[in-house]
């Protein structure tokens, strides 16, 4: 399972659990290869965009319930 949120000028857009890395590329329309980057911590904010919204993707994976 993973905790997916999208946060957006401080504020959170979505918040959802998924159960596969490929459901949030289906969901978010990302590519596996994106999400697979954010789930990992390898996506950096670029200090060089001019975008006035960019999105802050956190994708966590949840421990496992007994």
């Amino acid at each position: 399972m993973f905790n997916c949120e999208v946060i957006i000028n401080g504020e959170c857009v979505h918040k959802k659990e998924y159960k596969t890395l490929t459901d949030i590329s289906k969901d978010l329309n990302l590519s596996y290869h994106q999400v697979a980057e954010y789930s990992a911590g390898r996506v950096k904010r670029r200090l060089t965009n001019h975008f006035k919204f960019h999105p802050m993707v956190s994708i966590t994976k949840l421990p496992k319930s007994q």
